[in-house]
């Protein structure tokens, strides 16, 4: 029987056990209403403090609040990389890290990496080439870091 990978197992499992407990108490929460907070699907859930203490580490980074502005100023709907970086005026690279940075800092504050904005690979185009990136703010996101920008 190999012990570590019995041990390495059994940490995951609880690891997983505790992500289980945490999501159910959040879910009991919701329900009782004493709490203000929207689910994001892959990105889970999110309240206004959250929200604010993520964004009291990344303000200063120009690709993020480009990505807070213009998902914010269409709420509900999808924005695409292209319009994000025209948006910046960042090199698309630059772009790309202040991203992970900010998924450092999620992880860092809320133990894993997640965004108060909805994102993923849109479809690749018919006529071929690279799939771009699409971001989605919440609208209830949205108003919560329209009081928070001001």
């Amino acid at each position: 029987m190999d012990i570590e990978a019995l041990r390495t197992s059994v940490t995951a499992a609880l690891e997983d056990v505790e992500r289980i407990r945490t999501r159910l108490h959040d879910l009991l929460t919701d329900l009782d209403q004493s709490v203000d907070a929207v689910h994001l699907g892959r990105q889970g859930r999110w309240t206004p403090e959250m929200l604010a203490a993520l964004w009291e580490n990344v303000r200063h980074l120009k690709g993020v609040r480009a990505l807070f502005e213009i998902t914010s100023e269409h709420p509900d709907q999808p924005v695409t990389f292209t319009a994000l970086i025209a948006r910046s005026g960042l090199p698309e690279q630059q772009q790309r890290n202040e991203h992970a940075r900010m998924s450092r800092v999620a992880a860092d504050l809320f133990g894993e990496k997640r965004w108060p904005i909805e994102n993923w690979q849109g479809a690749t185009p018919p006529t071929g080439g690279k799939a771009e990136m699409m971001y989605r703010m919440h609208h209830t996101v949205a108003a919560w870091w329209a009081e928070l920008s001001k």
